[in-house]
């Protein structure tokens, strides 16, 4: 974990409930489009969390059932501050959907979503999600691999996914059985023990 332990655990539970009310607030598409807000706001920002830490993090979320947002929340928040930095964390990613919900069904129950403006602002906002989430796959690419083993697994994940329409939980599992194969593949070569 990131070294910051001058900070309080309530000055951490305060900062992981702000920052993820923000960006549930303000971040339109949900799941993966909430990665690259929260890695600007608590890996680069608040540095609660490394970047090695992220990508743990992809991986264990996709792999659990529940919303992505929701995972990644209680993930960052149990890192950063433990139980409580958890549950402060998916308090705040919670809230914003709530009230919005709340207020959408209370107040605009009579707007129609066909209007061209709020259309267009869907579509806008869709296509700039889908960016931010492309950087973030790029980032992570050229993070994660880093031989020719992780190279092969990428694309075979990738494939079984696309082409085979593979569980990503399967995929996932596929992918940690291979590197602890590895993994001791390279340890018995440098004669390391296991």
């Amino acid at each position: 974990m990131s070294d910051n332990t001058t900070v309080s655990k309530f000055a951490k539970c305060r900062m992981l409930f702000w920052g993820f009310f923000k960006i549930a607030a303000l971040v339109v598409g949900g799941g993966y489009a909430i990665v690259p807000a929260a890695e600007n706001e608590f890996i680069h920002r608040k540095k609660l969390l490394t970047e090695d830490e992220l990508l743990d993090m992809m991986a264990i979320i996709q792999s659990l059932p529940g919303i992505i947002a929701g995972n990644a929340a209680l993930y960052i928040g149990f890192r950063a501050a433990g139980i409580i930095g958890a549950l402060s964390a998916l308090i705040g990613v919670a809230t914003p959907s709530t009230l919005i919900i709340l207020i959408i069904a209370i107040f605009l129950r009579n707007i129609d979503l066909n209007i061209p403006a709020v259309q267009g602002a869907f579509i806008g906002a869709q296509a700039a999600i889908t960016g931010l989430i492309a950087v973030t796959a790029v980032r992570m690419i050229l993070k994660t691999i880093k031989n020719s083993f992780t190279l092969i697994t990428a694309v075979m994940a990738a494939a079984a996914t696309i082409v085979f329409n593979v569980s990503p939980v399967w995929v996932i599992a596929a992918g940690a059985v291979l590197g602890i194969t590895y993994q001791f593949a390279v340890s018995a070569k440098k004669g390391e023990p296991q």
